[in-house]
């Protein structure tokens, strides 16, 4: 049988559609399976982490960037750069909204796996924001080695138009697991080879889309 032009075109947009119908149902973020929701673990002292920092300043004043922040989904913030996943959507554990301290979700992430987040501070006067999160249960292979993430917001308005944003983020390593068993030397192979290279580059694309 030959289709006709018309027939042709309706049946390939019929497939398109139940395609983008299923990848947009893949994208939905729900617990893994047997997920139990657990404490985070203790913030270890700063010796023990490895941390990253970027920062730049932009031409707003605080209240346009937080504003701006605040209508920003999980999804559309964080931006991929190299070879770690992107962000598909979030899933809430409890009633508190972020980022009010005590407020905790599942993240899935485009690779299949998922993290657990959750806040810890928030601080905000007329010219200063903290914000202050925790990250763990990674499900990631390519977090195999880490036990859980600390990220730090510090915005501060230095005039009328002008916001600086500065971000750290530091993680706690498994000590029983490449490389952090290897002591100073495996954390600062986790620095040069991962911290300091996708990572930063997926802090500096997140923050130059302020």
């Amino acid at each position: 049988m030959i289709l006709s032009r018309k027939t042709h075109l309706l049946v390939l947009t019929t497939i398109t559609s139940i395609l983008t119908t299923v990848s947009g149902g893949a994208q939905t973020c729900t617990p893994p399976p047997g997920f139990i929701d657990s404490p985070h673990p203790p913030v270890a002292a700063t010796e023990q982490l490895v941390a990253h920092t970027e920062e730049i300043t932009v031409a707003h004043p605080l209240v346009q960037v937080l504003e701006t922040n605040a209508k920003v989904s999980l999804k559309d913030g964080i931006h991929k750069a190299g070879s770690l996943p992107g962000v598909t959507g979030e899933y809430p554990l409890g009633n508190i909204p972020f980022p009010t301290p005590g407020a905790r979700r599942i993240v899935c992430l485009s690779d299949g796996s998922t993290l657990q987040e959750q806040s810890l501070q928030e601080e905000h006067t007329s010219t200063f924001y903290r914000f202050r999160y925790i990250v763990w249960n990674y499900t990631s292979p390519q977090a195999r080695p880490i036990e859980y993430g600390v990220g730090e917001f510090r915005d501060t308005q230095i005039d009328a138009s002008h916001t600086h944003i500065v971000w750290t983020y530091s993680f706690k390593l498994k000590d029983n697991k490449f490389p952090d068993y290897l002591g100073a030397f495996g954390r600062y192979l986790f620095r040069v080879g991962f911290l300091d290279r996708d990572y930063a580059a997926m802090m500096r694309a997140t923050l130059r889309a302020n």
